[in-house]
C-alpha cells in the first residue's frame, strides 16, 4: 500500500507572491503529518496524471489552491475525489462558509483529520457550479471583469467595470421555468442560489441549504439602474423579499431563455450568456471541512 499523498492544484494567478507562503506552509504541515504533497500549476497534467492512477494509488484528496473559480474547477475535473480549498483568493467565499481559515497548518491538520460534508452542486449546460448562479447585471459586470482582467483581483478591481455597467446595461428581459411547469416568470434578474454565500455578504436567499435538493430562485421584476439600486439597496438591508417585485421559488430545476443573450455568471467567474438549464444534483461534491463544521443532517 502507498503512502497517502494530497494532490495541490494551485492558481497560477492566484497562488503567486505573499500568497506562496501560505503554500509552502501549507506542503510543510502536510509531511508533519505523514502524508506527501505534490504540487501542481498545469491543471491538465494533474488530470492526466490522476487519470493513469490506479484506484490504489490516488490521492487521499485535491486541493484547490485559489479561489471560488479554482473550487468550481476541480470539482469539475475531479467529480469522483474528495476536495479540500486552500483559500487564496479575493472572496473565497465556499471556505469562509465551511469555515476554514486562510492557514497552511489550518488546512493540512483538517485534511489530515478527514471530517467530510456532502452538499449538493448544481450543473448548468454539462457545467457544475456550487455556489450560485446569477443572470443580468451583476454578471455583466463579472463579463467586463473578465474580459479586462490582468492579474489578481481585489475588490476595487470591481468598481469601474460596474460604472461602465450602470451606463449600459440594457435590462433585457427573461423569461424563466422551473421545474417543466407551463407557467412562465418575466423578470430582469434572476439570482440562483444553492450556498448562501456571496460576495460583499450579501445574501439574496437566507435560508437557502446546501444539502436539502433543491435550488432557491430569486428574480427581479423590474427593470433600469434606479430598480437596480433600490434592490441592492433593500439586499443590503435584508428586506428584499418583503418587495412586490421580488419573488422567491424553490425548484429541482430551471430553465431561462431570453429574445437576446444575457450574460451569466457562475460561482464569481463569467460563464456564457442565455439560453441556460440549471439543475441540482443532490449530495454530489465531497469537501473536507472542519470538524466544527455542522454534520449535513442539521
Amino acid at each position: 500500500m502507498t503512502n497517502p499523498w494530497v494532490a495541490i492544484q494551485r492558481n497560477p494567478i492566484s497562488g503567486t507572491g505573499n500568497r506562496a507562503a501560505l503554500l509552502m506552509d501549507l506542503i510543510f504541515h502536510l509531511k508533519q503529518n505523514g502524508i506527501r504533497p505534490r504540487l501542481f500549476s498545469n491543471r491538465d497534467r494533474l488530470q492526466s496524471i490522476l487519470s493513469a492512477r490506479s484506484a490504489e494509488d490516488q490521492p487521499v484528496c485535491v486541493v484547490a489552491a485559489g479561489g471560488d473559480g479554482t473550487v468550481q474547477d476541480v470539482v469539475n475535473r475531479y467529480p469522483n475525489h474528495k476536495i479540500a480549498i486552500l483559500p487564496l483568493g479575493t472572496e473565497n467565499l465556499l471556505a469562509r462558509y465551511f469555515g476554514i481559515e486562510k492557514s497552511g497548518q489550518f488546512v493540512a491538520e483538517m485534511i489530515a483529520t478527514g471530517n467530510t460534508r456532502e452538499v449538493d452542486l448544481c450543473e448548468m449546460n454539462q457545467r457544475k457550479f456550487i455556489l450560485m448562479a446569477s443572470i443580468g447585471f451583476d454578471a455583466a459586470v463579472v463579463e467586463t471583469l473578465t474580459r479586462n482582467r490582468t492579474g489578481n483581483i481585489t475588490h476595487l478591481s470591481y468598481l469601474k467595470p460596474i460604472w461602465n455597467t450602470l451606463c449600459a446595461y440594457p435590462f433585457k428581459p427573461l423569461q424563466i421555468t422551473i421545474d417543466g411547469e407551463a407557467e412562465e416568470i418575466t423578470a430582469y434578474h434572476a439570482i440562483v442560489v444553492n450556498i448562501p454565500a456571496y460576495g460583499l455578504n450579501l445574501n439574496f436567499a437566507p435560508t437557502a441549504n446546501d444539502h436539502d435538493g433543491l435550488l432557491d430562485l430569486i428574480v427581479l421584476r423590474k427593470k433600469g439602474i434606479w430598480s437596480m439600486l433600490k434592490y441592492v439597496f433593500r439586499i443590503i438591508r435584508g428586506t428584499h423579499l418583503d418587495s412586490r417585485s421580488v419573488q422567491k421559488r424553490q425548484a429541482r430545476q430551471i430553465r431561462i431563455q431570453s429574445a437576446e443573450p444575457v450574460p451569466i455568471q457562475t460561482d464569481g467567474d463569467a460563464c456564457g450568456s442565455t439560453p441556460a438549464e440549471i439543475k441540482i444534483m443532490p449530495s454530489a461534491g465531497r469537501f473536507i471541512v472542519p470538524c466544527s463544521t455542522l454534520p449535513n443532517d442539521q
